[in-house]
């Protein structure tokens, strides 16, 4: 793929992340990469590639995003951006972070956010410049590339999303802090934010990469009047097929899957072909 095709698409956002390859029962069958194109329709010429891959590292993985600006979106995008996150799978299948990075995600060449995470003292160190932030690990907390791998993979295997609840005082679901079901405690900005996420029900999307069997999810910050709509497909691994940012009652983002590729190879192909 040419910057003058990327061009002429308007707006393009390659991903590729870790997903769940189910077989035809449904039972998922291990982790798989998968690269994954997508249109990207966002206010101001703000329009980004930006691919991901998920491969092994030792016992663990890595999944990681590189973005960069294209057009009048190089004018606001001061550089290209990395994202990325090692972790494990334990034993039920649930991540454990190990670590994370974040290089000029804020569009700033010297942005540099990292988490390093220490199970055994129960915490993460958050660091950018020079600021060194202690966070005590609650229940499952962890950096946000984390909780899109979690997301995933509870999806496949048919978990709740987020904290998993219990049901005390008559019925009411929370989790053992008080919190209400789904709530996905996310290390953001050295501090603790909560996230939910709420099943809307199944659609078939009409897309370029396809027709696409998707579970649609409304997902939003606590205390945000901001939210997202998800789309996450299983012919993609339970990768989003599409979603929607939405500021109060605007849309003001809009991200859609055209093209898609199995496995680690194809995915290395695909941003050497993006790249070029």
């Amino acid at each position: 793929m040419t910057l003058a095709r990327a061009a002429i698409a308007a707006c393009l956002l390659a991903l590729a992340g870790p997903a769940m390859a189910a077989d035809a029962a449904g039972a998922p069958r291990g982790i798989k990469s998968i690269g994954v194109l997508y249109d990207v329709d966002a206010p101001f010429g703000q329009r980004a590639l930006s691919l991901s891959l998920i491969r092994r590292e030792g016992d663990g993985f890595v999944y990681e995003t590189y973005s960069r600006g294209l057009g009048l979106a190089r004018l606001v995008i001061a550089s290209d951006a990395l994202e990325s996150t090692r972790f494990v799978l334990d034993q039920d299948g649930m991540v454990r972070p190990l670590g994370y990075m974040c290089r000029s995600c804020d569009g700033r060449r010297d942005g540099l956010v990292e988490i390093a995470y220490d199970p055994a003292a129960n915490l993460a160190v958050y660091s950018e410049k020079e600021e060194l932030l202690e966070v005590a690990l609650d229940t499952r907390a962890m950096d946000r590339k984390s909780w899109e791998i979690q997301t995933m993979l509870d999806i496949a295997t048919g978990r709740p999303l987020g904290v998993e609840p219990t049901q005390i005082d008559g019925g009411t679901e929370f989790d053992d802090d008080g919190r209400p079901l789904g709530v996905e405690p996310t290390l953001e900005g050295g501090k603790l934010k909560l996230f939910s996420s709420e099943r809307l029900g199944n659609e078939t999307l009409d897309t370029r990469a396809g027709q696409l069997q998707t579970r649609k999810y409304r997902r939003q910050r606590e205390g945000s009047e901001n939210f997202q709509y998800l789309w996450y497909a299983r012919e993609l691994g339970w990768l989003p097929a599409r979603w929607e940012i939405w500021r109060k009652d605007r849309r003001t983002v809009i991200i859609e899957a055209y093209e898609f590729a199995w496995g680690e190879d194809a995915a290395l192909a695909m941003r050497a072909d993006w790249l070029k």
